[in-house]
């Protein structure tokens, strides 16, 4: 039936500064673009962005919101540091959480939130 996930999309209103963000500070790469989308080729899956019009009330509720999109990382306070230094907004600092792993929460331009987690028993 189901396979494995094969993208996640996710919006914005202001879809060039948020394109270069993932280029520029995260480091994707654009494996295809299209007028108001781009899909980012991430190990696994993909990431499309698309642009949408934020004066139509439902395109407004898609944008600047939790995403529930968590990126794996071996050094969460590495990454955390090098993102940082690339102007990336952080919510706050790494958090250990009680089941043993590490969270940090980013925002892109758009105001979508991200999280860093790492796992326990890593670094």
């Amino acid at each position: 039936m189901l396979n494995a996930i094969d993208a996640i999309r996710i919006f914005s209103g202001d879809f060039l500064e948020t394109k270069a963000f993932f280029v520029d500070a995260l480091d994707f790469e654009i494996g295809f673009e299209g007028e108001g989308v781009v899909v980012y080729d991430l190990p696994g899956t993909k990431l499309i962005l698309e642009e949408v019009d934020l004066s139509e009330p439902e395109a407004a509720g898609m944008v600047g919101r939790f995403t529930g999109v968590s990126f794996a990382v071996e050094d969460i306070k590495a990454t955390y540091k090098a993102l940082k230094a690339k102007g990336v907004d952080f919510e706050g600092k790494p958090e250990m959480e009680e089941w043993g792993g590490a969270l940090a929460h980013f925002r892109d331009p758009a105001n979508n939130v991200f999280t860093l987690i790492q796992y326990p028993n890593q670094n």
